[in-house]
């Protein structure tokens, strides 16, 4: 029904919060709907609730640990005295798989688009996908891991009280930490940086922002191991850019994690955070090429498999299709004259 000319006019519609044209995965919060403060606001409120999160999380191993007798007061004294345990380490996945939700709420509430839409530009996480990143990726990293294993030995492996609860702990929060990474940082980070920005300058900067905010997060002080998280870092984005979504880069993210603890359960994980200067060597350009490997082998499944990697969710539809033309009326019969020389 239209407006009567008597009546105030209606609210204007709101600008939709979805792409209107074809957009990649990091740029997919620029919409119609985007305002310089939005990507402000949500890296505030991610980064205050993954910091909530952390603190809660870690509390709770703490009293656990203290509790129990496995620490003491003097034992959280400075960072440099903090050792690892069963629980803090099952709070720390935790933590970080709370990334998960955290991403995606303060996507909707910042930006106004629904949680699934953090996933891939598809609007849901493809299971498919997922799955076959998964079964390439993990013959590379196990082949790696076994290497390492026969070179040291298998040095130093027995079973412990703690065996079986860091086997499940392991299993269970690992593939969960490493989505939580990947959305806070790849998905939520990621695309707020570059929503200030144009297509390529976007791709550029706020891979650079967010792979220095992962190598930090990492806590190393040590060239080698900081320049491994950064590439790393690096990997994530070219796989959530090229691939339209974040199932490529969880599934490799989660199976490097979890491959590389095979042995963590049967061995001194006590010092398993330690990451100095000095714990690092050019054997971590072994792990490189490896991971380098991957990157080049699941973007070219992706390729084969026509995986999408931009959308507009929010374009106008394409109208119904036009009638075909009226076709024209049937030139009339004329008698054949030919001057009386029929024949037949």
């Amino acid at each position: 029904m239209g407006n009567h000319p008597w009546l105030p006019p209606g609210p204007p519609p709101k600008p939709p919060v979805l792409p209107v044209e074809p957009r990649e995965y990091h740029e997919f919060l620029r919409t119609p709907n985007l305002r310089w403060w939005r990507p402000v606001l949500a890296l505030l409120m991610g980064g205050a609730l993954f910091f909530a999160s952390s603190m809660l999380f870690g509390v709770i191993a703490m009293l656990y640990d203290l509790g129990t007798g496995r620490t003491t007061m003097a034992d959280y004294s400075s960072i440099d005295k903090v050792t690892m345990t069963p629980a803090l380490f099952l709070c720390n996945n935790l933590a970080l798989a709370a990334c998960v939700p955290i991403a995606m709420l303060t996507q909707w509430a910042c930006f106004g688009q629904r949680p699934r839409w953090l996933s891939s530009v598809t609007g849901a996480f493809r299971w498919r996908w997922f799955g076959e990143c998964v079964l390439w990726t993990l013959p590379l990293l196990l082949a790696l891991t076994l290497l390492e294993a026969v070179l040291s030995g298998f040095d130093g492996l027995r079973v412990s009280p703690d065996t079986a609860f860091m086997v499940a702990a392991i299993l269970l929060t690992t593939p969960l930490q490493s989505a939580g990474e990947e959305y806070l940082l790849r998905g939520l980070g990621q695309r707020a940086v570059a929503a200030w920005l144009p297509r390529v300058a976007g791709l550029v900067v706020s891979t650079a922002v967010t792979g220095v905010i992962f190598m930090w997060l990492h806590g190393a002080g040590d060239p080698w191991l900081n320049g491994f998280y950064l590439f790393f870092a690096v990997v994530g984005s070219t796989l959530a850019w090229r691939t339209g979504g974040l199932e490529a880069s969880v599934a490799l993210h989660a199976v490097n994690n979890v491959v590389s603890m095979t042995f963590l359960p049967f061995s001194d994980f006590s010092d398993m955070f330690n990451r100095s200067e000095g714990t690092g060597s050019p054997v971590v350009l072994v792990q490189v090429a490896i991971i380098g490997g991957a990157l080049a082998l699941l973007l070219w499944r992706a390729r084969v498999r026509g995986v999408v990697v931009r959308s507009a969710p929010a374009a106008a539809p394409a109208g119904p299709p036009l009638p075909p033309p009226p076709s024209a009326p049937p030139m009339p019969l004329t008698w054949r004259q030919d001057r009386g020389n029929q024949a037949g």
